[in-house]
Order: structure tokens, then C-alpha cells, then sequence
């Protein structure tokens, strides 16, 4: 018989949810923590599923945790060994899409709350705060309950994110913080023409192929400490008619930079148009995500202590992978970590937990809702 971590998870991943639809699981957590004292609050925006549910604690203080209950898309369902949303257990492994990505944390932290509720544990006021915009363009998600929560005054002191934050066994890893993304959409003009008469014309290729390579040569310097390295790659290039005896007038590029503090928007936007001085372009920028970086402290401390209790390991604190909805928490001067399970099929054919990890990160998440205190 599956423990309730399990059995939560099976029935969350039973529900298609790919991005942005929530597929009813956030009435099926509403109807887990109805019973426990909890009070869902819709902040449903553009079609958007978003809830915040809230249990008025017998101790001081305010923990939150945050989440998404929408999946990416399956990819090619006939290379799934299972069906990517029948949640089967196989030799003590979970199959299913969200599996790891998140749908397993959820499923734990709830299990974590029922089993302290069971026990009559004085809990300080919780709160788990869910979207079904994270996997998609985040734009009327997470965000949105932020301010829905600054305007009626009742942001968290602090949350823990359940991305799947480990690499080989859970408690190993927690992101303390993530890189920044800016994206730049380029677009170098020339002159069309006939290719026999290279005099008439301007080639946009040729005088892109020059800026972008000074692009892709930029010194971003020192990363700040605890970050990776600023990272600007070119993911993308078109230009020409398709016609083998046609100058192109223009050629398009796509340009995706993960900085870190070290950088800032304005420094990483110089920097791109002075690549591009010398010839005619059209550059689109977009500010995608903000860096973040949750200090040492208390929090970070009652963590990793949990994790150190529960499983005897050192957690690195680590700020590297890709953006997650912890920028708009920590954009509110709120402390974040992120912890779930280990991350090998998150997004890949075949996404898959072990059902052992899900006991671990339950008991973990139990002690850090146990020795949680108000922070300084």
C-alpha cells in the first residue's frame, strides 16, 4: 500500500495538466487540506489557475511553500515505457509526467503537513502557494499571487520552492538563488538583390556574421560569489529567401544570457549594442527574469539542519540550473530555498521518482515545518 506521498503524487500525475491548464489538481488539494484547517483563496488571472491556501498556526510565524501544477508537454508518447499520465509504480519507481517536476513535492509537502496534523504538532502558519503558469510564460502566475498577497498583507516570512533542486540523492543540493535572463531578439539589415550583382545589393548575413561573433566574444568578468559564470549563447539564426541566387536583406538572430549579480541589464544591454554598432539592426530586449540570491542566515541554516537530521548530509548551496518562480517571491524581500526531489528526467521522455525519494524529502520537509521559527 503506497504511503500518502505516494498516493498523492499518483493521483496528481493521473491528472493531464500540461502547461497552462491545472487539470483539477488544485481542487484535489483543496479537498486534502480542506480537513486540515485550510482555507484556499483563488487568484485565478487569465485563464490561470492560481490558489493560495492558508492554516492560521498555533505558533508565531509565516512558512510558505510554493509550487506549479503544470507540466511540459509529453513529447513523443509512444517512446514513454509507460503512459506519461497512468502514474505506475514499477520496481519502487514512480513513472509519470511531473513526477520529479513537481508534482512529487507537492505530494510530499502535504503528506508532511497531514502527518504533523495527525500528530497534534503546534505548526506556525502555513501556507502553500500554487500556479499552473510556471512551466509556460509565467506571466500570470506565481507573480500574481505575490500581489495578491503584498495588497492584503499577508506575504510569508519565508518559503521553500519545490523544483526538483538535487543531483544524485535528495538533500544533496538546494538553490539558494538563480542567474538572471536576458533575451535579445536581433535583426540586421541590409539590401536584397540578385547575387550576380553583389554591388546592388547588401548582404544582412555577412554583416551579422561580424557582430555576432564580437557578441559571443564579450567578457562578462568575475561572476559574484556563489554563481555561476555569465553564460550569452546564440540559439538561433535565419535569414534569405531560400532562394540559392538571392542576397538577403536582413538576417535574425536570437541571443539568451544567463548573468549573474556580477551583471546588470543595463551592463549586458551596452554591451550587446556596442557589438552591434557598425552595421543597421533592430535589437529587442527582453528583461525575462531578475537574479536572486538568498543570503546566509537562519533560514538557509534550519534547512539544510533538516536535511543534515533526516539523512546525515551536507547540502550544497547552490545557485546554478535556469530561472524558477522564486524571482518573483524573492523580489519581495522574501528569504527563498528551493528543495524537492533529484532532477535526472525532469522535461525528458520518461520522467520518473523514486518512491523512496519521496518518503525522504516528506520526513525533511516535516522537520523544517517543526523547527521553523520567525525569522530575525
Amino acid at each position: 500500500m503506497p504511503d500518502i506521498a505516494t498516493t498523492i503524487a499518483i493521483k496528481l500525475i493521473q491528472r493531464e495538466s500540461v502547461t497552462p491548464e491545472d487539470g483539477g489538481c488544485q481542487n484535489y488539494i483543496e479537498s486534502l487540506l480542506a480537513p486540515l484547517g485550510f482555507v484556499r483563496t483563488h487568484v485565478d488571472t487569465g485563464g490561470i489557475t492560481n490558489s493560495i491556501y492558508t492554516r492560521t498556526g498555533e505558533l508565531p510565524g509565516t512558512l510558505a511553500f510554493a509550487g506549479h501544477t503544470d507540466v511540459v508537454p509529453t513529447g513523443p508518447v509512444e517512446q514513454w515505457q509507460q503512459p506519461p499520465f497512468s502514474a505506475e509504480i514499477i520496481d519502487g519507481i514512480l513513472h509519470g509526467r511531473g513526477a520529479q517536476d513537481m508534482k512529487g513535492a507537492i505530494a510530499c509537502w502535504i503528506a508532511a503537513i497531514a502527518e504533523l496534523c495527525g500528530e497534534y504538532t503546534p505548526l506556525p502558519t502555513l501556507q502553500l502557494l500554487i500556479t499552473s503558469d510556471e512551466e509556460g510564460d509565467s506571466i500570470d502566475g506565481t507573480i500574481r499571487i505575490v500581489e495578491h498577497m503584498q495588497a492584503a498583507a499577508t506575504l510569508p516570512d519565508a518559503v521553500i520552492i519545490g523544483e526538483p533542486s538535487c543531483s544524485n540523492s535528495v538533500g544533496d543540493t538546494i538553490r539558494r538563488g538563480r542567474r538572471g535572463v536576458v533575451q535579445v531578439r536581433a535583426t540586421i539589415h541590409g539590401k536584397q538583390g540578385h547575387s550576380a550583382y553583389p554591388q546592388d545589393a547588401d548582404n544582412a548575413i555577412h554583416r551579422a556574421a561580424p557582430a555576432l561573433a564580437r557578441i559571443a566574444a564579450i567578457k562578462w568578468g568575475e561572476p559574484s560569489a556563489g554563481f555561476p559564470a555569465t553564460s550569452c549563447q546564440i540559439t538561433n539564426i535565419s535569414g534569405g529567401t531560400g532562394a540559392s541566387n538571392v542576397i538577403p536583406g536582413h538576417c535574425d538572430a536570437f541571443i539568451d544570457i544567463r548573468y549573474n549579480p556580477g551583471n546588470s541589464f543595463d551592463e549586458i544591454r551596452a554591451a550587446i549594442e556596442a557589438a552591434c554598432a557598425d552595421c543597421e539592426c533592430t535589437l529587442d530586449f527582453d528583461h525575462v527574469a531578475t537574479a536572486f540570491s538568498t543570503p546566509d542566515g537562519p533560514f538557509l541554516d534550519l534547512v539544510c539542519g533538516s536535511i543534515l537530521r533526516v539523512t546525515g548530509t551536507e547540502t550544497l548551496r547552490d545557485t546554478g540550473g535556469g530561472t524558477s518562480d522564486g524571482r518573483f517571491l524573492a523580489a519581495a524581500g522574501i528569504p527563498v530555498a528551493e528543495l524537492g526531489t533529484t532532477n535526472s528526467s525532469i522535461h525528458q521522455v520518461n520522467e520518473q521518482v523514486a518512491v523512496s525519494e519521496l518518503a525522504t524529502l516528506t520526513a525533511i520537509y516535516s522537520d523544517i515545518i517543526k523547527h521553523f521559527e520567525v525569522l530575525a
